[in-house]
């Protein structure tokens, strides 16, 4: 018995012709290597596992020096044995390209639309410029495109034109694009949820008998699937070019009605936390929602701070608008002292646009404090304020770059409190992160609160949720929680004004894990003239997760000789 083995003749993926290209820019070279599928200078065997012909390389070269404009090139092809194996040198003499010469685009529609004449004015075919057969078929399709997402479902070239002039070097474009008519809604059917179609509308700018646009269809579908009233739309189209009409279907999921939350966390300002909240999506079809909570922060054997809620809010007719009802009791065991609080709110939150979000609302409590400092045991006062908050990004838990401001002015009066609780307060805040490079990035904190009020009425008797304090986890790591502020009689008071911020820069070592070193400065105080800023320094390990970063660090106060603090947050770094 005979045996016989048959090689390959392709031996290893790097099997093929390799070749040298002289006499063209990076540009060309990478058109001209493309076009022979060439991978790190090796052109591979053809289907039957020989190398390609001479012919074939130099036809594959002239189409693509063609298609950038490069008519009448003079090629040569040579072998050459390099590294011990043999290479084609192909040299290339470009000579004079091609130019753009004249163009003649004409918009044949019933109606003047502005986004086809904005973009036919932008062509790409400059006098002068050299041609390239890429832009004048991307070009070509993007007005196909932007027609078709207008409406224009039939429109057409009834004339395309590309006159190549190779003795001339002139290339002349002659486009006529019929629109045709442009199509409208016939139908918009919504199936599948409970909620009312008003509010489904309310989201949605699809309306019947109005003109077809794909964006708008595109735009509503996110909105709706933003609101967080459904757990998936779909959207199908039915075009009927006789009517030259469309219908539209939005197939709709609704979110669970119900949702239990439970809460197990610890926080060394906040200590242990327990929670447990009960939420209602759907109360009635217009969305309405309520949300029941009561929250365990600071636990403790014989102590914990108790906060109970209950919120209830209200879609109104402008998407991403809503009114918010609340009533909370909350006790709190403050450096101040022991305050019980009963609160009523009422706000009106609304979403601007991605990034811009502002918020009324009207504050009315009722507060009872112990305290051994001088201060006022029973407070009652309405608080109006308002608030803007901006995202730079719309995802800040991912965020690996951008900033965020917040801004809040809140005021009360003589007619509004007992005692007379007068004054104005704001508080800005803001955040920045910069990516310096894929690993390193550089994180700004700083927060600037105000109040105008006399400084023995704010000691006297402002409510303590409106007192300033610094110190602790999210202001200047290094220092108790809420200890930075004026004293009178051993007790922390809080103070009129708020300095404070943050330098860090951390660095990726491991996917998912950072190391940061920061200083942090501030304090609260009630004078402009008279007020120091503490300063800490600290290091600390961040683990990125999905709900933002969970962060361990350890700080040093800078002013006498204190210990070092350990300090644990979670939450998103915008």
């Amino acid at each position: 018995m005979s045996a016989f083995k048959v090689q390959s003749a392709q031996n290893d993926e790097k099997a093929g012709t390799a070749i040298t290209i002289n006499g063209v820019d990076a540009a060309l070279k990478t058109n001209i290597l493309r076009n022979l599928n060439s991978t790190d200078n090796i052109i591979p065997l053809s289907v039957l596992g020989f190398p390609q012909s001479d012919n074939y390389i130099l036809s594959k070269t002239r189409s693509a020096l063609q298609a950038l404009g490069y008519y009448q090139p003079i090629l040569a092809l040579s072998d050459e044995l390099q590294s011990d194996k043999n290479t084609k040198i192909l040299t290339i003499d470009l000579k004079a390209p091609v130019r753009w010469n004249k163009v003649d685009i004409s918009l044949n529609c019933q109606n003047e639309l502005s986004e086809l004449s904005q973009l036919v004015a932008k062509h790409p075919f400059s006098q002068g410029k050299v041609v390239n057969h890429g832009d004048y078929s991307q070009f070509k399709s993007t007005l196909q495109r932007q027609a078709q997402e207008l409406g224009l479902l039939n429109a057409s070239f009834s004339r395309s034109v590309l006159n190549v002039d190779v003795t001339q070097l002139v290339a002349n474009v002659a486009w006529t694009f019929d629109c045709g008519t442009r199509y409208t809604i016939n139908k918009v059917n919504i199936d599948g949820t409970e909620l009312s179609h008003d509010l489904v509308n309310s989201y949605s700018n699809i309306r019947s008998g109005q003109n077809y646009n794909q964006r708008d269809i595109i735009s509503s579908q996110q909105a709706l699937n933003r609101s967080g009233f459904f757990k998936s739309v779909v959207v199908e189209q039915a075009i009927d070019h006789t009517t030259e009409t469309v219908d539209i279907s939005l197939s709709i999921a609704d979110t669970e009605k119900y949702e239990l939350k439970t809460l197990l966390g610890y926080g060394t300002d906040s200590g242990g936390k327990l929670g447990v909240s009960w939420k209602n999506r759907r109360v009635n079809d217009k969305a309405h929602q309520y949300i029941a909570a009561l929250d365990l922060n600071e636990v403790k054997l014989d102590r914990a701070d108790i906060h109970a809620t209950f919120q209830y809010q209200i879609p109104l007719e402008k998407a991403s608008s809503q009114w918010i009802n609340l009533i909370s009791y909350q006790i709190k065991n403050e450096e101040i002292g022991r305050s019980e609080i009963f609160t009523f709110e009422s706000m009106l939150a609304n979403k601007i646009n991605d990034h811009w979000t502002s918020q009324w609302s009207i504050v009315m409590a009722q507060e009872q404090l112990q305290s051994d400092a001088d201060v006022s045991s029973s407070l009652e006062y309405i608080v109006p304020s308002w608030q803007l908050n901006y995202y730079s990004v719309t995802d800040p838990f991912s965020a690996k770059q951008g900033w965020r401001w917040q801004s809040v002015f809140r005021f009360s009066g003589e007619q509004l409190s007992d005692p007379n609780i007068t004054f104005l307060q704001t508080d800005q805040r803001i955040k920045r992160i910069w990516s310096i490079n894929d690993d390193w990035r550089l994180l700004l904190r700083a927060r600037v609160g105000t109040t105008w009020m006399d400084t023995d009425d704010f000691n006297r008797s402002m409510p303590s949720n409106y007192r300033f304090f610094a110190g602790g986890d999210v202001s200047v790591r290094g220092y108790k929680h809420q200890s930075l502020s004026p004293i009178a009689d051993s007790v922390l008071l809080g103070g009129k004004h708020l300095l404070a911020s943050s330098i860090e820069v951390d660095y990726l070592f491991k996917e998912d894990f950072r190391w940061a070193i920061f200083t942090d400065q501030g304090n609260a105080f009630n004078n402009w003239r008279d007020w120091k800023l503490q300063k800490s320094v600290g290091t600390g390990l961040r683990w990125v997760t999905p709900v933002g970063a969970i962060r361990f660090d350890v700080a040093k106060a800078l002013d006498g000789n204190k210990d070092w603090r350990v300090h644990i947050t979670i939450g998103p770094d915008l």
